[in-house]
């Protein structure tokens, strides 16, 4: 059976997306920097991040923070103090973080949701929804089955190892 994973998830640090000051940019042509302030934990914080620029295809610039630690280009910067690339703070993605029984059961409900089913592992009205074309559905269909079967046959396998690993005495 898979260990538990107890690694952090990135959901648990706040988080600074460039796209938060793109109004301030396009303002100014030439930023290279931009001022934070603010408070993590009881401690004031006050420094400037430091910014790069790429040419998009059409004109214009798409702008990056530039991480403080590592100075790796990124749109999202994390606060564990004082915001850094998720390389830096070592967490993950909160899909990473899960079991293969729960990917499993993500993706069934991500196929449910697109056929209009309700949640759960039962089927739902069994028509298909408007506009979605008859072999999509069929597709959905046979890959909902067949992750429905692997959740199944997983659940069975953990009810037999805990059944053998448990004495009747």
């Amino acid at each position: 059976m898979a260990a538990l994973a107890t690694t952090s998830s990135l959901s648990n640090y706040p988080r600074l997306s460039i796209s938060r000051y793109r109004d301030q940019l396009r303002q100014t042509d030439r930023a290279n920097k931009v001022d934070v302030n603010y408070s993590y934990r009881g401690k004031a914080y006050s420094y400037s991040i430091r910014l790069d620029k790429t040419a998009c295809h059409f004109g214009n610039y798409r702008y990056w923070w530039l991480c403080p630690s590592c100075s790796n280009r990124v749109a999202v910067l994390y606060c564990a103090g004082i915001y850094v690339c998720r390389g830096c703070i070592g967490a993950c993605y909160a899909s990473q973080l899960q079991q293969p029984i729960d990917r499993l059961f993500s993706r069934a409900d991500a196929i449910r949701q697109r056929l209009g089913w309700q949640s759960g592992i039962a089927y739902g009205n069994g028509s298909k929804p408007k506009g979605m074309h008859s072999k999509t559905f069929d597709r959905l269909v046979n890959e909902h089955d067949r992750i429905v079967q692997r959740i199944c046959g997983a659940t069975m396998q953990m009810i037999d190892k805990i059944k053998g690993s448990v004495s009747y005495e």
